[in-house]
């Protein structure tokens, strides 16, 4: 998601979007098969926010993930549902993450939490800036915070895939 990002950021033509796109299509896949293990390893934390956060979050993502490759493949109005997705997920991760750093039951890493809560405040004003003022041309505001999705994502990825290999306390351990 991050090199995707760091491409979308370099102002491609149509045969550099032909490479960059599959790419995308496959990094929303795979977060969005992703979702369900976090949820099952954070939900007993959930407030309100993390709630509502997860579920924009999943929601959009579900939906950023089946329009994509549509978009891509297809018909392009359907690279408007990908947008409203894509967004709605946005959101949903900033509440999550901000609903994460606000408890202390959470067991997301504190540094994969900041990056969701930064992405969208940081990423989406860097993005603008960047291509408008560097690059000469106002394009692909989604690029800045999927340069913060990416390693938000590995850091809790990692964190999940490491717990899964331990053993909980109220179980004896294997002998």
């Amino acid at each position: 998601m991050t090199i995707a990002g760091l491409a979308l950021l370099s102002v491609l033509n149509e045969a550099e979007f032909g490479i960059v796109d599959p790419l995308g299509a496959v990094a929303t896949i795979l977060l969005a098969l992703a979702l369900s293990t976090l949820y099952a390893s954070e939900r007993r934390w959930f407030g309100r926010l993390a709630k509502v956060g997860f579920g924009l979050l999943s929601v959009g993502w579900i939906v950023a993930t089946v329009a994509l490759p549509v978009a891509i493949y297809g018909p392009g109005v359907a690279f408007l549902p990908y947008l409203l997705g894509a967004l709605v997920a946005m959101i949903g991760a900033l509440a999550f993450g901000i609903a994460a750093l606000r408890t202390d039951a959470a067991t997301v890493p504190r540094r994969g939490a900041w990056l969701l809560a930064a992405a969208l405040p940081f990423g989406l004003p860097f993005a603008f800036g960047f291509t408008t003022y560097v690059m000469g041309q106002g394009a692909d505001p989604w690029a800045g915070p999927m340069l913060l999705y990416g390693p938000a994502w590995i850091v809790i990825g990692r964190s999940l895939r490491q717990r899964l290999g331990e053993v909980p306390a109220t179980e004896p351990a294997p002998r």
